[in-house]
């Protein structure tokens, strides 16, 4: 609560230059009355007692430019604090003064939209919002939001409107990636539907937007998958996972299954090796493509180096034992590896498999978009 003392600080010194500004005895006396309001509200908020201290500042009838800043203020604080309805109260009746100014109108319209974002009443804040806009269509400020609201809720077409409007001159390349993810969204809802002549559309516009995205290489993969184009399917998830090393966990069910149909397991084999050599976290993927195979030919002395000088991740670690316990002569204490196995299995139980790098949130399945912070392919192996 200290920072919102500091933040209403202020008003105890402009209240009291306004006592000494005053002339005559009511505009002192109502002067005086302010300063008193303030410190009461202040000595509520030390209290601990935040709803007496909203009383305070609702009910006090002079807000002029100057205090309704400081409102602003208090109101977003209170919502960065997780105390929504406090934030709304302050701001609903910040929005009533008719002394505010043209832009500071604005300015609390904008936070009440963040007021009602928070609260997840998605249909206000995008009203808000909306209304902004219709003021000022060039408002940056209010796209954002209502481009989140859209990702929210799914209505994909709206979203890129929306990022359109975020444009100076021209869209910069993480605009055009963002209007990329969309069209795959769309892409992947049509292919769920079996439209796939609308998912050749969307998949089209996806790579006009951006040249250079994964997704749609995955996507057009996908595509041909649908169409028994296996070969070329197979052609471009590698293209793609050469690329992109980080979404072999993604893509791992969808290539071995096309490798499988075109007899091109040894070329898949040889690039999951290589991929290993950078990138330790592709071992149990490796191992267990392996397995799958049940390939003989395949030398697993390199193991035993890996797992003592190496840190593996603990299904890397776990897949190494099933190929190790079979081979005695490499690791004769079977009996120790199958306690380890089960000891790390009961220790992988509940594990989030994928991490966001951005914010760090886990989750079990990957997804393009992190639910915590909303930044699209910041999600990775945890």
């Amino acid at each position: 609560m200290i920072e919102i003392l500091f933040l209403l600080l202020p008003l105890a010194f402009y209240s009291g230059w306004r006592s000494a500004k005053k002339s005559n005895s009511k505009q002192c006396a109502e002067s005086s009355k302010l300063a008193d309001d303030y410190v009461r509200g202040v000595n509520y908020l030390l209290s601990e007692k935040p709803d007496k201290a909203l009383e305070v500042f609702i009910n006090h009838p002079d807000v002029d430019e100057y205090t309704a800043e400081t409102y602003l203020l208090l109101g977003n604080m209170f919502r960065n604090r997780g105390e929504v309805d406090r934030a709304l109260r302050l701001h609903q009746n910040l929005m009533a003064r008719s002394s505010l100014t043209k832009d500071q109108k604005a300015s609390v319209l904008f936070a009440l939209g963040e007021d009602y974002f928070s609260a997840g009443m998605l249909d206000r804040a995008e009203s808000v919002f909306q209304e902004l806009l219709e003021t000022n269509p060039k408002d940056v400020d209010a796209c954002l939001p209502l481009r989140q609201i859209y990702e929210q809720t799914h209505e994909w077409e709206k979203a890129i409107q929306t990022t359109l409007c975020l444009k100076r001159k021209k869209l910069s390349d993480a605009h055009k990636k963002l209007i990329s993810h969309y069209y795959c969204e769309m892409a992947e809802q049509e292919m769920s539907f079996g439209n796939l002549h609308r998912v050749d559309e969307y998949v089209l516009k996806a790579e006009n937007s951006f040249k250079l995205s994964v997704r749609v290489m995955i996507l057009q993969a996908d595509l041909l998958e649908r169409k028994k184009n296996y070969k070329g399917a197979f052609k471009i998830y590698l293209k793609a996972l050469k690329q992109d090393s980080r979404l072999l966990s993604y893509l791992y069910s969808k290539i071995t299954k096309v490798s499988a149909i075109v007899g091109k397991d040894k070329e898949l084999e040889s690039i999951l090796f290589h991929l290993y050599r950078s990138d330790s976290r592709v071992l149990s993927y490796l191992l267990a493509f392996i397995s799958r195979n049940g390939n003989k030919d395949v030398s697993v002395d390199f193991l035993v180096d890996d797992l003592k000088a190496k840190k593996l991740d603990i299904p890397s670690i776990i897949k190494s034992i099933d190929i190790l316990q079979n081979n005695t002569d490499i690791f004769p204490e079977h009996e120790k590896l199958l306690l380890i196995k089960q000891s790390l299995i009961n220790f992988l139980q509940g594990e989030a498999m994928f991490q966001c790098q951005n914010c760090g949130y886990k989750m079990q399945d990957y997804l393009w978009r992190c639910p915590a912070c909303y930044q699209w392919d910041r999600v990775s192996q945890a």
